[in-house]
């Protein structure tokens, strides 16, 4: 083995500390308890959370929609850019949700 700077040889011991420590694990029932956590109280975090992306999506078409007005788009090609790829989200759930049902029929 060549000489080692003093900086190398701490990294070094300091991996082979590293390497002799136990794996760490999870509980054997880790699965159930997080499902029972992320179950529990989820409601009023779930309306937070839909009134949070919905002003996030409110804020950002109005913020698209000035920019595209300032660099001198008409409000019709505006609303075609931004109601386009809003109508084929919907179309997209509404077909997910056609194919779902088909399934189970």
């Amino acid at each position: 083995m060549s000489e080692m700077e003093p900086r190398e040889a701490g990294i070094d011991s300091l991996l082979r500390r590293s390497m002799a420590a136990p794996v760490p694990r999870l509980p054997s029932d880790f699965d159930q308890r997080l499902m029972r956590e992320v179950g529990r109280g989820s409601q009023p975090l779930d309306r937070y959370r839909r009134i949070l992306l919905a002003g996030y999506g409110l804020t950002s078409v109005l913020a698209s929609a000035l920019v595209m007005r300032g660099h001198g788009l008409n409000w019709g090609a505006i609303a075609v850019m931004i109601l386009g790829p809003l109508a084929l989200v919907v179309g997209a759930r509404w077909a997910w949700s056609r194919r779902t049902v088909m399934n189970f029929r």
